[in-house]
């Protein structure tokens, strides 16, 4: 986990400092609706702290800061502001974004059905070569698990994506989820190399795919 906001900074910390290189990134999370996306976001920037902003497409957005010692980012994230109940959300949010988060509910099958169709959206209106992805299945307190990991854990296998799960309650593992993919897009930008996970993959249909899944580790409840 990164550090957000040095608490102090000494002379030879500041001629450190002077040398780190600066990126500004934007994310992208999608998603069904109601799966706790924005929860994720807003958890993670602190909005109640910074306040958030609304751009031109009506896409709501955050700021947030990742620093490492050689390194340091500005995310702008962008969140579908319920856009996504009318697949309304355009090529215009997708556009120009580094790195992807595609959420699912881990209480809701429907919302692990749907991960093919924001799957093929993102491949269609990012530059896969420029974007990072990774899967994140959402738990939260209270709700019967319907998705199970290795279901979710074959899905993400299948598109040679990382697959993460968090608590919305855990703040830890939402940071991680987070500065972990900030770190990859910033290794990925400093090496100049392609996303070979993404370069290899063109739409498709995954349908098949979720119900091979489901067949071969029985029901959705184990």
């Amino acid at each position: 986990m990164y550090s957000t906001k040095p608490t102090s900074v000494n002379n030879k910390e500041r001629i450190s400092t002077k040398k780190k290189k600066d990126f500004n990134l934007k994310f992208i999370v999608i998603g069904d609706s109601r799966v706790g996306k924005t929860t994720l976001v807003e958890k993670y920037c602190g909005c109640h702290e910074t306040g958030n902003n609304k751009n031109n497409n009506n896409h709501l957005y955050f700021h947030h800061t990742v620093t490492d010692k050689d390194w340091s980012c500005n995310l702008k994230i962008f969140d579908t502001a319920g856009q996504e109940r009318y697949r309304s959300v355009t090529s215009s949010y997708y556009r120009g974004a580094n790195g992807c988060i595609i959420a699912f509910d881990l209480s809701q099958e429907t919302s692990f059905v749907n991960l093919e169709n924001w799957y093929n959206d993102m491949l269609n209106y990012c530059n896969s070569s420029d974007v990072s992805v990774v899967l994140v299945g959402i738990q939260r307190e209270g709700r019967e698990r319907i998705v199970s990991t290795d279901r979710a854990q074959k899905f993400s296998d299948y598109l040679n994506l990382p697959y993460v799960e968090v608590n919305v309650d855990n703040q830890s593992e939402i940071n991680d989820v987070f500065d972990n993919l900030a770190k990859n897009v910033v290794q990925r930008i400093q090496s100049r190399e392609p996303v070979a996970t993404m370069s290899t993959f063109t739409t498709t249909n995954l349908s098949k795919l979720v119900v091979k899944t489901e067949s071969r580790f029985g029901c959705s409840c184990c």
